[in-house]
């Protein structure tokens, strides 16, 4: 098994990690659109899909398609891409909809 560089930390916990951060985001994108409407969500490809195939067909396909990406990231041993992808996106998307669904 590969590990992270400079590091015996196993490197499938960067894929698990970032997985686990694409469930979360789903979860909190989806109790944002259903507080506040589908005018919420920032990512205009998710906001066209859901019109087109429904809200949870377009989050359940975008985050199938970011934990695919970051598997071929994973294949290709590029853990120290995947792990920044996943702190960005903690800062980026959880963090945002953590406080916007707190303070309403």
């Amino acid at each position: 098994m590969s590990r992270l560089p400079g590091s015996q930390t196993r490197a499938l916990w960067t894929l698990a990690l970032f997985a686990a951060i694409q469930v979360a985001d789903g979860a909190l994108t989806a109790a944002g659109i259903a507080q506040f409407g589908p005018r919420i969500e920032g990512n205009p490809l998710i906001h066209y899909a859901a019109q087109d195939f429904g809200l949870g067909a377009a989050i359940v396909g975008a985050k199938l398609l970011a934990i695919s990406c970051a598997t071929v990231l994973h294949l290709q041993s590029r853990h120290l891409a995947l792990a920044v992808l996943t702190v960005t996106y903690v800062a980026g998307a959880i963090v945002p909809w953590t406080f916007v669904l707190a303070l309403h």
